[in-house]
């Protein structure tokens, strides 16, 4: 949550319950157009950019509230029942000292895989990525049968502290690369 608000340097709006959870709304700075808001569960969020004219709590809670949220120690999910059809669908996790790492369904992003032939790992291939213009640390790929991972490297603190990791190599990309390569399994089931 900290990372996020961040980067979109937003400044808090307002506060409420919803769905077992509870909404942040936070004006941004970057985009300076946009109000940022998540629902928190007791584990996870959910988070979206909401832009003028629908950028209201009326709409936050409207687009919210279109999924039922099940949200566990093992992962956040929504169902959108039959009403809604949900287009995207990622998991995000935090791994303290490596950085970001997203998983998505390898059917919806085969375009992102290379052309030229990875490492082969354990659990799939394994390729970096470009640099991001950003200056940040260049993302890896990993790509399973079902799932598509992308590691973000940076020292990621651990579970509720702040700083760095005391271990001299925590957020490198030597460290994502090794990680990576010794993970046995990443499954998408949907």
């Amino acid at each position: 949550m900290t990372a996020a608000v961040a980067s979109v340097r937003g400044r808090e709006r307002e506060r409420f319950s919803l769905a077992g959870g509870e909404v942040v709304v936070y004006d941004c700075e970057d985009p300076a157009d946009a109000r940022w808001a998540a629902w928190l569960g007791p584990w996870h969020m959910a988070h979206a950019l909401f832009y003028n004219p629908e950028w209201e709590s009326a709409d936050i809670v409207e687009t919210f509230s279109r999924v039922t949220w099940n949200d566990t120690p093992e992962g956040l999910t929504a169902d959108a029942g039959r009403r809604f059809d949900l287009s995207t669908a990622i998991y995000l996790t935090t791994i303290a000292g490596v950085g970001t790492m997203k998983v998505e369904a390898k059917r919806t992003e085969v375009n992102k895989i290379p052309k030229w032939r990875g490492y082969s790992a354990a659990s799939g291939e394994i390729w970096r990525l470009p640099a991001p213009p950003s200056g940040q640390e260049t993302p890896f790929l990993l790509v399973t049968d079902t799932a598509m991972v992308t590691l973000f490297p940076w020292d990621a603190p651990k579970q509720g502290q702040q700083g760095v990791s005391a271990r001299a190599a925590a957020g490198t990309p030597e460290t994502a690369a090794d990680f990576l390569s010794k993970v046995k399994r990443v499954e998408w089931k949907s």
